[in-house]
């Protein structure tokens, strides 16, 4: 009997997974995040230390719940009165390469199973079905008071005011780096507001608290490809040769400007060459030498 009974359960669940693998669209290609860091022990020692740090940082810091309520509580009772420790296990979320493209502040696709209700009383009773949980987005044109633009981007309730007060992992868009990038390099540049410097300096007070060295904000949003590229251009200049007929041009360029004569030999010069240069132990024992 409970072999009869197994073999229904098993032919029930095959049916549900035929079902669920025709009616749903393939999600293993989509990421646990909205993207990643990731480079070799090669390439390790090319990128600088804040960038790797705020990449470990996004890597390990969980975000804040978005789709889910977590339970505070350590311990709960369960329904024959009995206290059980709670387990606060997160829903998984798939993140789509649109969500790179917009704010999305978090939100991606759940996928989940819906339980139809069937005439039965027997609260047991229904089959599950599957179905996916979209995020509601809408464009919003975006006003940015540090780089005094307006933008037209893709948006989620959440997202409307994460830019400058969310860190990386909560914001979770390379669009939002890319623009949280470019008003930091304006702050620590401060080259908001050319025409008007009453005004920049307005906005740089309000906003002074985010500043952050040149240096370091060059490199935030970036990803992995885009940091070793820069990493690589940063080391070639500062190993680039520089061939001698470009020296000698400049020292020519230079004698020309300050009216010297380029063939004449300065006196320090002429004090090595005209130096008597001592003798060696042959020219010693010759006296025709």
């Amino acid at each position: 009997m409970n072999l009869e009974i197994n073999s229904v359960q098993f032919t029930m669940a095959a049916k549900t997974a035929k079902i669920a693998r025709f009616n749903l669209p393939r999600l293993s290609r989509l990421r646990s995040a909205a993207y990643t860091y990731r480079w070799t022990k090669r390439e390790d020692h090319l990128l600088p230390d804040h960038y790797k740090k705020r990449a470990l940082e996004f890597l390990t810091t969980d975000p804040k719940p978005v789709h889910w309520i977590p339970d505070e509580r350590t311990f709960k009772l369960d329904k024959n009165g009995i206290p059980t420790p709670v387990q606060n296990v997160p829903i998984p979320v798939k993140y789509p390469k649109e969500c790179n493209e917009g704010l999305w502040g978090g939100e991606g696709i759940v996928q989940g199973f819906i339980k139809k209700k069937t005439k039965s009383k027997n609260p047991m009773h229904g089959f599950r079905c599957p179905r996916l949980w979209l995020p509601k987005i809408h464009k919003e044109i975006l006003y940015s008071e540090i780089l005094d633009q307006w933008m037209p981007i893709t948006v989620t309730k959440r997202t409307l005011n994460l830019i400058d007060k969310t860190s990386e992992r909560d914001l979770n868009s390379r669009l939002g780096m890319k623009l949280k990038r470019e008003m930091l390099l304006a702050l620590a540049r401060k080259s908001m507001y050319p025409n008007d410097p009453k005004k920049r300096e307005l906005v740089y007070e309000r906003y002074k608290k985010y500043e952050i060295p040149e240096e370091e904000a060059e490199w935030i949003g970036l990803s992995v490809e885009e940091a070793l590229e820069k990493a690589r251009d940063l080391e070639q200049k500062k190993n680039t040769v520089i061939p001698l007929k470009e020296i000698f041009i400049k020292q020519l360029l230079k004698d020309l400007k300050e009216g010297k004569d380029p063939k004449a030999i300065p006196e320090d010069e002429q004090r090595e060459h005209y130096k008597e240069k001592p003798k060696t132990w042959k020219e010693k024992i010759n006296p025709f030498s």
